[in-house]
């Protein structure tokens, strides 16, 4: 009887020590409005990123979702006028992007989540393009790069002051 109580008591501990260590996750609410995407289906990609990945073009991206790498989590298909919960598991100390492969996108497309990525995150799409007044945090990235900010004109060189003179005015 004592060796059960013991096994039942090891039990428990290991089942509370396994519950508090559970997996970070990612829960995304998605409301897609009638007209989304010209009311058609489109893909939401949910995939890890690096400093170099975040940089991919709208044509790589979509490429994931017929030939994923490792760095994809999960691919959905989202419908105009319905709303989507996804919870995904991540993997630690990553960043995530949340991409919207509109039909012709025109404007943000795709969330970039840092670390510490949010357990929760709300995207509301808009026709061709999400909404860019995300959370602060969680921005928005164009379907265009931005073009650079244009060099700032160097400052005009001070007029050089008159000689001062010592004498006494005549």
């Amino acid at each position: 009887m004592k060796g059960r109580g013991v096994r039942l008591a090891a039990g428990l501990v290991t089942a509370v020590v396994a519950g508090s260590c559970a997996a970070p996750s990612l829960t995304v609410n998605v409301k897609a409005p009638a007209g989304t995407n010209q009311g058609r289906p489109l893909y939401m990609l949910i995939r890890t990123v690096s400093k170099t990945s975040m940089t991919e073009g709208y044509a790589d991206v979509a490429a994931k979702v017929i030939s994923p790498d490792e760095s994809v989590l999960q691919t959905v298909v989202i419908y105009p006028s319905r709303t989507k919960q996804v919870k995904i598991p991540l993997p630690p100390e990553q960043a995530v992007a949340v991409s919207f492969l509109f039909t012709t996108p025109n404007g943000a497309w795709q969330a970039l989540l840092d670390v510490p990525v949010p357990k929760t995150v709300d995207i509301e799409l808009q026709e061709s393009r999400i909404r860019t007044d995300l959370p602060k945090g969680v921005p928005a990235q164009e379907s265009t790069p931005a073009a650079p900010e244009a060099p700032k004109a160097p400052a005009a060189p001070k007029a050089p002051e008159p000689p001062m003179s010592l004498a006494s005015p005549k």
